[in-house]
């Protein structure tokens, strides 16, 4: 399981510009609320959109994320516009292993071990 960084509270914020499907960095216009990139975490550019992509993203510096894979968590890599919407979320996979952990530790603890 890839360990990674949340935060609560962070303010959805916007593309500084244009990005391309292949871009591995991008700004957006306020990153401050954002976890700081000490750990990946999970970015999702145009949610509800037909263009909705996942985005890992490896580090923050200021407003500028480096991108650890584009089209993560079944999405699929776009282009998109200045402005398009940049939210924090929460990926399937990591609930996925969280519950995979949890129900492996009731097992065992039933189980007596």
């Amino acid at each position: 399981m890839l360990r990674q960084e949340f935060s609560g509270g962070v303010l959805r914020t916007t593309l500084s510009a244009n990005i391309s499907n292949s871009a591995s960095s991008f700004s957006v216009a306020d990153a401050s609320t954002f976890p700081t990139g000490t750990l990946p975490f999970v970015i999702v550019i145009d949610r509800g959109n037909s263009a909705e992509e996942k985005v890992l993203i490896s580090s923050r510096a200021g407003n500028t994320f480096t991108v650890a894979n584009r089209g993560y968590d079944g999405s699929t890599a776009n282009t998109h516009v200045s402005g398009a919407f940049v939210d924090h979320v929460l990926d399937a996979t990591v609930i996925q292993d969280m519950n995979q952990t949890t129900y492996d530790n009731e097992v065992l603890v039933w189980m007596g071990v």
